[in-house]
């Protein structure tokens, strides 16, 4: 194997990995506070739309990724109505979202554009600013701004969790929430904030990554199942912020190979089977991987406010 050939696999492995990463950090959050959150593949398409128009009508590519994150706390937001303040299905819920967001979504492309795909608008997909380091520069500046913010975003994201009693927190209304009511936590305003706010934020920047970080463009479907690979994520890597990130480098792997295999066309079937590779990656982790104990115990379970109330 070239060495050119190593170089372009490591880039693309960490370009696909990106929004893996950001909408599987945002799930955790959410799914930690014990909110299933199906509606991934929703909330990144809804971001990848609003990124793409905000760039569009405003001219400017940072003014999109805020527009990205807007339209994802929107979606984010009824998720979060419906599973906690309603105690709705939360499973229900997450795909009922996904449907309308990938219809919503569809439907204002076509009314904005006339078409399922965007044209060309102001983009994040190169990092100028860092052309000039010494040796690396030329590598860097291939990567999205968006891309080395994820890097403090996981520092982040693991600092609260581990360290903070913020997270302390959040890991207790996920697991018991009405012994945290008790300890005086007040659960559904922080699960508002975890499914909204945390999880919202982060699923507006994997969208808006997808659409003007790696493009330029919008089309329709484009997140092409990667909301639920970031579901798996949050599984495999058992609600911890550094093994999630493994788990999506290895889709992210999966990703950039079926590219490369569909680029070189080495084994000589259809590109449509090639394409599911990171898909069937993902079952077969699932299918492969044991129980954790560290699962949020309250998760899916809803709890009403005034619920025990005598």
């Amino acid at each position: 194997m070239s060495m050119v050939l190593i170089t372009t696999m490591v880039i693309s492995v960490l370009r696909l990995t990106v929004p893996i990463v950001l909408m599987a950090l945002g799930n955790m959050f959410s799914e930690r506070a014990g909110i299933m959150n199906l509606g991934a593949e929703g909330m990144m398409i809804s971001s990848a739309f609003g990124a793409v128009a905000g760039a569009y009508f405003f001219g400017n590519p940072w003014l999109g990724v805020l527009t990205a994150i807007l339209c994802s706390m929107l979606v984010a937001g009824i998720h979060s109505l419906i599973s906690v303040e309603f105690g709705g299905i939360q499973n229900i819920s997450g795909l009922g979202l996904n449907m309308l967001a990938v219809g919503m979504t569809s439907f204002f492309c076509r009314a904005i554009f006339n078409t399922g795909i965007s044209p060309t608008v102001p983009s994040l997909q190169t990092s100028e600013f860092l052309k000039n380091v010494p040796l690396i520069g030329k590598v860097l500046v291939q990567f999205s701004p968006l891309a080395y913010l994820t890097l403090v975003i996981i520092a982040v994201c693991w600092f609260v969790m581990s360290k903070t009693v913020f997270g302390a927190h959040i890991v207790a209304v996920g697991d018991d929430p009405r012994t945290a009511e008790t300890a005086g936590i007040n659960v559904w305003r922080l699960r508002h904030f975890c499914v909204t706010v945390l999880c919202g934020a982060l699923a507006g920047l994997a969208g808006a990554y997808l659409s003007i970080g790696q493009l330029s463009f919008f089309m329709e479907d484009m997140t092409n199942g990667k909301g639920m690979l970031a579901v798996i994520a949050v599984k495999m890597g058992r609600w911890s912020p550094k093994y999630i990130v493994a788990v999506a480098l290895l889709f992210g792997f999966f990703d950039a190979l079926q590219a490369q295999l569909q680029i070189n066309n080495v084994l000589n079937i259809a590109p449509e089977l090639i394409q599911t590779l990171p898909y069937v990656a993902g079952i077969v982790t699932m299918f492969f991987s044991s129980s954790s104990k560290e699962t949020p115990k309250a998760l899916r379970q809803p709890y009403v406010k005034n619920k025990y109330k005598i």
